[in-house]
C-alpha cells in the first residue's frame, strides 16, 4: 500500500462513524465505477447550488489543495 493511501486510511479511522460510512460509500463507488462515476440528479443539484454561492475557492486555493494531495 502506498504511504498516501495508508495515511488516508489512518485519518479515516479517526473520524466519527457517520463520516467513515460516507467515505466508505464514496470509495466503494469509485472502485466499482472507476473513472466512470455518474452523479445523481441530487448530487448535480447540490454542486450547482454550491457553485452559485459566493464562497467558492479561488483557482489558487484549489491548486494548493491539489499540490498537497499529489
Amino acid at each position: 500500500m502506498i504511504k498516501q493511501l495508508d495515511e488516508a486510511i489512518s485519518r479515516l479511522r479517526e473520524l466519527p462513524e457517520d463520516r467513515q460510512q460516507a467515505a466508505a460509500v464514496l470509495l466503494l463507488d469509485f472502485l466499482e465505477h472507476g473513472e466512470d462515476i455518474v452523479l445523481t440528479a441530487e448530487q448535480v443539484a447540490e454542486i450547482e447550488r454550491r457553485l452559485a454561492e459566493d464562497d467558492i475557492a479561488t483557482d489558487e486555493e484549489v491548486r494548493r489543495v491539489f499540490e498537497r494531495i499529489k
